[in-house]
């Protein structure tokens, strides 16, 4: 006796597992994936199982033949899908985990290889391999379940669809063994459980490529923090930049990466990029060698922020500090709160104001600032009373640097 052996429904398993094995062969084969590769294998030797069972019905079929052919390829489905899992749960599932389900399905090769139909050795090995089915189901179930109890994501998803996959797999064998009932059905399992397969590493491997792209960015700012000064990205604005090279410097920078770029006070400077996307450049500047300066250049290499009210004293202060070879950056009346920092801090007000820093500190941090006039203070610093010249501002600076 047979029940629903409707030519259809294999029909219809097949052309589900043939569209599921194109679209994870696809993928597979364009990103390298062995766990979909797998995946998409299970479908297909399951799909031409449920291919032979309807193609079995035609006149002039073999019974016996078709009965053999289609036993063996769901066993090696049954083969690939555990392979799978093993790549979908690594840390829980033992990597030979397929060849002991290869090896328990021994009295299945015997049996359509060897044995003939029907039989007492034939329903006994029929019965045998069924067992290994059942065995390798209930730890597929149980090794999902400790994924999910330590905390893995794809445990959490499958585990509730593995155990409602598995049933009309163990009502199939319960049916045939104890009643001679043949309800093909376990397809239909096999097209939800890969859906869910694929669908939930799918997630899992776009969740992953997010975290890494987001620990990437992450990790370019804190580099570009520890560059003083002086790095940039051409999609983003960036007001030293703008005072520097002027409102287009973005332009400029795309225009021509390669070339020197030219300060509005006339001074060339060497950029330093490289593609960030698309159009975009990221990288830093450095002054040209050529107009460095030459025995005087005791400031080559720092970098020194400079915060003076009176105009005429900054001017005058930043050219003989762009004369001794630093690169010079005018923060006015307010220090700004997050870094980059500068080597060197000119301050003409009170070093309380610098309480806006995100580390208020200003010992931890150990910059090098020159205070021009206020109240003595504590720190790593150095002082000058009332209006700045040229030499006494020299010989502090190059005391203070020379300093351990």
């Amino acid at each position: 006796m047979q029940l629903l052996d409707w030519p259809f429904l294999d029909a219809l398993q097949t052309g589900a597992l043939a569209a599921l094995f194109v679209s994870y062969i696809t993928d597979a084969l364009s990103r390298r994936d062995r766990m979909m590769g797998w995946l998409a294998l299970t479908c297909l030797l399951v799909g031409c199982r449920h291919g032979v069972l309807a193609l079995g019905t035609l006149p002039g079929m073999n019974p016996d033949l078709v009965d053999r052919a289609q036993s063996l390829l769901v066993v090696f489905g049954f083969i690939a899908l555990c392979t799978a899992l093993t790549k979908l749960f690594p840390n829980h599932i033992p990597p030979r985990f397929p060849g002991w389900i290869a090896l328990g399905m021994v009295p299945n090769y015997v049996r359509n290889l060897v044995l003939p139909h029907p039989g007492l050795a034939d329903a006994w090995a029929h019965h045998a391999y069924n067992a290994t089915y059942l065995v390798g189901c209930g730890c597929i179930i149980y090794w999902t379940l400790r994924a999910k109890q330590d905390g893995d994501p794809l445990g959490r998803r499958l585990f509730l669809g593995f155990i409602g996959v598995t049933l009309p797999v163990v009502i199939e064998i319960a049916a045939h063994s104890l009643f001679g009932l043949k309800i093909r059905l376990s397809g239909f399992s096999l097209v939800i459980l890969a859906m869910a397969i694929g669908t939930s590493w799918q997630w899992f491997v776009v969740h992953a490529m997010e975290s890494r792209i987001h620990r990437a960015e992450t990790e370019v700012e804190v580099w570009r923090s520890l560059v003083p000064g002086n790095a940039f990205r051409t999609d983003r604005p960036s007001a030293l930049m703008e005072n520097l090279f002027g409102t287009t410097w973005a332009d400029r920078v795309r225009e021509s990466p390669d070339l020197p770029l030219l300060a509005v006070d006339g001074v060339p400077y060497r950029l330093k990029t490289r593609v960030l996307y698309h159009h975009e450049r990221l990288g830093w500047y450095e002054r040209d060698g050529e107009t460095q300066p030459g025995a005087r250049g005791f400031l080559s290499g720092w970098t020194v922020a400079l915060g003076m009210d009176d105009p005429a004293s900054t001017a005058r202060v930043q050219a003989w500090l762009r004369e001794w070879g630093a690169e010079v950056q005018l923060w006015g009346t307010m220090p700004p709160r997050e870094g980059p920092y500068p080597s060197v801090l000119i301050w003409a007000r009170e070093p309380s104001i610098l309480a806006v820093w995100r580390e208020g500190d200003i010992q931890r941090r150990r910059p090098r600032w020159v205070q021009v006039g206020g109240p003595t203070t504590e720190g790593p610093h150095a002082r000058l009373e009332g209006t700045t010249e040229e030499r006494p501002l020299r010989e502090l600076l190059q005391d203070l640097l020379s300093r351990r």
